[in-house]
């Protein structure tokens, strides 16, 4: 009888596992810091869960509902860091590592500069919509030739899961899993 609980408890747990998995694989949003100085403009821009991305020609490629944060990296000056859309009103960072944030939440291209110096390179943010996976159904044809009838979307570079309540639960019930196998199994 006690075999039989044991199996059902880990069936159980891995039904959940299979069920909870695709939410927890939904990737949340990123960050990203750029550093702006008087002397290089928009030189380096790191994501906060440390995910690698290509950030060339100061040009970054994001998601939608992705923040973006300026910090003022300059020594001795005043930066204020304009929107050429218009999407928000100058942002004024008066000392060194002062910052200012915006969530991107419409897709498109986006310029950005520092109204002091407006003659360092802009700053281009490419928004894209955030990809929904879809699944790819091979089809047959009269000649027996599999074709793709979808294909998944894809995005601008590889995000980062971040912090996700999805994975918390689902370790939470793979450890009481454990915990009720081991605990079945003794007696």
């Amino acid at each position: 009888m006690t075999r039989s609980r044991s199996a059902l408890a880990l069936l159980f747990i891995a039904l959940l596992s299979i069920i909870l998995t695709p939410y927890a694989a939904a990737a949340a949003p990123s960050v990203y810091k750029v550093s702006v100085d008087e002397w290089y403009g928009f030189y380096r821009a790191i994501e906060t869960n440390h995910t690698q991305f290509k950030y060339e020609n100061q040009t970054l490629n994001i998601n939608v509902g992705d923040t973006v944060i300026w910090i003022n990296d300059a020594d001795e000056e005043s930066i204020t860091i304009t929107s050429e859309e218009g999407l928000w009103s100058p942002a004024y960072l008066k000392y060194s590592y002062h910052s200012f944030n915006y969530t991107f939440t419409l897709p498109g291209t986006y310029g950005v500069y520092m109204k002091e110096f407006s003659r360092r390179p802009h700053q281009t943010i490419v928004v894209s919509s955030v990809a929904t996976p879809t699944v790819t159904t091979p089809t047959l044809t009269a000649t027996e030739t599999a074709t793709e009838t979808a294909s998944p979307a894809e995005t601008p570079q590889p995000t980062s899961p971040g912090f996700n309540l999805w994975y918390i639960l689902l370790a939470f019930i793979v450890v009481a899993g454990i915990v009720v196998f081991i605990y079945l199994f003794k007696k």
